[in-house]
């Protein structure tokens, strides 16, 4: 990615255009990585910026962090709503369906 269009926190904004990080330069950079690995690495890049941006919507961060990783066709097993579903690694609390929240949290017995 270029050093122009890092994250600058805790505001989490992009170094160059100011805007809400990763901006569209910095989600093109990082989607040249391993989708596996960029999910991963976004999710917990996304749960670092939820308790930095206290009080932001945690459907926005979903969206914000981690939407764009995935198939634009994908859709939630639970809702059916576009771009959200299961994604490992991402705590249940920073998922933005309720019925897929619940399902995470009693899937995973430390949760």
């Amino acid at each position: 990615m270029s050093a122009a269009h890092r994250v600058v926190r805790p505001s989490w904004t992009c170094a160059v255009d100011g805007l809400p990080w990763p901006c569209v330069e910095a989600q093109q950079a990082l989607s040249s990585s391993d989708p596996a690995a960029l999910l991963q690495t976004m999710a917990k890049l996304m749960a670092i910026a939820q308790r930095e941006l206290d009080g932001t919507d945690l459907a926005t961060l979903y969206r914000r962090f981690l939407a764009w990783t995935l198939e634009p066709d994908q859709r939630c097993a639970i809702c059916g709503s576009r771009r959200h579903a299961v994604t490992p690694g991402v705590p249940p609390r920073l998922v933005p369906c309720n019925g897929l929240r619940q399902v995470i949290a009693a899937a995973d017995p430390s949760g």
